[in-house]
């Protein structure tokens, strides 16, 4: 018998089956909707439906908006995705996605990670454990036999033709027709009997209105004015329907305009077929789709009478350029001063204006940052320390917006000492003679009205020589700041401990370690052993039994014995016979020290008479060291 498991990867086939079984069923009935397909429970058909089918979900990329809120709200509620998602506007399943991609672009970042260790990955063979979140997988061209039946009992039954509910109609309609045969046949046959019982009254229980009125109150005897009944009687049209009493509802009214628009471009497709095609085209095309969001920029800071005196501070230090624009007269051009020929010796000329500041960084990487850290980071009650986040605002459920100002550097032009001013020389003195203060705009020393012309030189050199001794006072004052060094120094050394030998505790070895290093040494030993044995020990090679050395001692035997006594043996027979005598040795004393499993076997079973007998004899044969082996 097949065991199905519910569960899996959705097909098409199935999605298609779950949207008509919902459109025909409802939200509500979900065990009737899963008994539509073979392999999805109704807990799985109702979560396929809230997380990937509903038309309502968004599958748009997501917006920074969208981030930056899931990124707050996963800060302020952690883990609570199925409270974050419908303030994010998404699925819990989304939202849970989302949060762990931002967290893992934020981890990238990191030498130590690897994606590939990402335990949330699935591998080869593994089964994902949330499928309803996922898009459905195509269908097979040959599918299975019972997923055809699957199809085509569905559509039975979301067709009402052949199901379950239809058959048991059909059934229902054909034993009402044999019911009504069956006393038609009666009353026949009792009619041809002569019994006729159909003018027998039945009582009906409660009130017959076809033959008296309910609740009928008669008039009481007397005579009556009868001049207006001849008139028509006037019947009062009440609303009879919700839409006559409240009027047409808008969604009515929609819906009808809807279906006239519809209906007017199908009679214009007919009439004129390449335009409307060209029509679609245009509304298809995605440059059309995707309108670009108005641009909201921050309300200027600079005038635009300070953006001309930007440009005339610019323009001043190169007149070349001014004449290559042509704009203005020469009258005016001599106006503008140039600072190039200006002998002022402590203002720097006026840098360029600064852009405006970018930010100091991705805000939503900040905050995924911040919750990666937050996430991967000890608690310091178990000795971890508080990890350093980039600054966050929780003011409220969602974060804010900084705007960006721009700069005004003509808002208080040269008030305060800034980069590019110099505020010594040039300046106002100020009351105590020696130190200068600012003045917001000096006057430039040379023109081209040669205004400031007959300056002496003279001056410009005392101020220079005040410049420096300014310079050197501040130099002192400054280092007459520093504190004092200290020399002052004290060491100390340790107490010398007395080495004492034997009060040292001395630690008792380990059970496990001990038990380990005698079975290293006792597996030592036997290998030793081993080596020192005969290469068919070493290799455990078939050997022959004790019985079968007696019967090669005997033809060993007779072979030297055939020989004649009277010619000398030569080299190769003398070395015959020593390799005999040695295999003789080999094989008695292998038999008696290392005996065969069978020989065990048999004195094992012969019990204690063997036990009582002494060991038996081994013949010793000549040993050798490792290094003579080797040699």
């Amino acid at each position: 018998m097949r065991i199905m498991i519910k569960g899996g990867v959705w097909k098409n086939t199935e999605d298609e089956i779950l949207k008509a079984a919902v459109m025909k069923y409802g939200k509500n009935q979900w065990a009737r909707i899963s008994s539509l397909l073979v392999r999805k429970s109704a807990k799985q058909c109702k979560a396929r439906w809230y997380e990937w089918l509903d038309p309502s979900i968004k599958k748009t990329e997501w917006t920074r908006e969208e981030d930056e809120k899931l990124l707050h709200l996963a800060k302020l509620m952690p883990t609570q995705w199925r409270t974050i998602a419908p303030i994010v506007g998404r699925t819990p399943s989304q939202c849970l996605e989302r949060y762990e991609k931002l967290l893992d672009a934020a981890c990238a970042k990191d030498e130590n990670y690897e994606p590939n260790d990402d335990p949330r990955k699935l591998r080869p063979g593994e089964i994902d454990p949330n499928p309803e979140s996922k898009p459905a997988r195509p269908d097979p061209v040959d599918m299975d036999e019972d997923e055809k039946e699957m199809l085509s009992e569905a559509r039975a039954r979301l067709a009402n033709t052949r199901g379950k509910k239809a058959k048991r109609k059909a059934r229902e309609k054909q034993l009402e027709e044999a019911r009504r045969l069956a006393s038609l046949q009666k009353r026949r046959e009792l009619k041809a009997a002569g019994i006729d019982n159909r003018h027998k009254k039945r009582k009906r229980k409660g009130i017959d209105y076809n033959a008296e009125i309910p609740f009928e109150k008669r008039p009481p005897p007397g005579f009556y004015d009868t001049v207006g009944e001849d008139r028509p009687l006037e019947h009062v049209q009440f609303p009879t329907t919700i839409e006559e009493l409240e009027g047409r509802r808008r969604v009515d009214v929609e819906a009808q305009l809807r279906k006239q628009d519809i209906a007017k471009n199908k009679i214009l497709q007919r009439q004129d077929a390449p335009a409307a095609i060209m029509q679609a085209n245009k509304l298809n095309d995605p440059e059309a789709v995707t309108r670009r969001s108005k641009l909201m920029l921050p309300p200027p800071q600079i005038s635009d009478i300070e953006l001309e005196e930007i440009a005339k501070m610019g323009n001043a230090g190169d007149p070349a350029l001014a004449e290559e624009l042509g704009e203005g007269s020469t009258a005016t051009r001599t106006l503008l001063a140039n600072y190039s020929q200006t002998p002022r010796l402590g203002m720097t000329p006026l840098r360029t204006p600064q852009r405006t500041p970018g930010g100091k960084g991705d805000a939503i990487m900040m905050e995924a940052e911040n919750l990666a850290r937050l996430r991967e980071s000890q608690t310091p009650l178990l000795g971890g320390d508080n990890p350093e986040l980039h600054p966050s605002d929780f003011s409220g459920v969602t974060p804010r917006k900084k705007e960006m100002q721009t700069p005004n550097p003509m808002a208080t032009p040269l008030a305060s000492p800034g980069p590019g001013v110099t505020p010594r020389i040039g300046m106002t003195p100020s009351r105590d003679g020696n130190s200068f203060g600012l003045t917001p705009k000096g006057t430039p020393f040379r023109d081209e009205l040669h205004i400031n012309e007959e300056v002496e030189m003279q001056d410009s050199m005392q101020l220079e020589l005040r410049r420096q001794a300014e310079l050197r006072k501040g130099l002192r004052s400054g280092f007459a700041s520093i504190p004092q060094p200290k020399n002052e120094y004290q060491i100390v050394m340790p107490p010398i401990t007395e080495e004492n030998e034997e009060s040292e505790e001395k630690i008792e070895e380990d059970m496990s370690d001990r038990l380990a290093r005698e079975r290293a040494e006792e597996q030592a030993r036997q290998e030793a052993l081993l080596r020192k044995r005969s290469k068919v020990l070493q290799r455990s090679l078939p050997r022959p039994p004790a019985a079968s050395v007696e019967i090669l001692r005997q033809s060993l035997i007779k072979g030297g014995e055939s020989r004649s006594t009277f010619v000398p043996p030569t080299s190769l027979e003398q070395a015959d016979e020593l390799i005999n005598e040695e295999l003789l040795r080999l094989l008695e004393h292998d038999n008696a020290k290392y005996p065969l499993d069978g020989q065990i076997q048999r004195e094992k079973k012969k019990g204690s008479k063997r036990q009582a007998n002494a060991a038996p004899f081994v013949p010793e044969i000549e040993g050798f060291d490792e290094h003579e082996l080797k040699e």
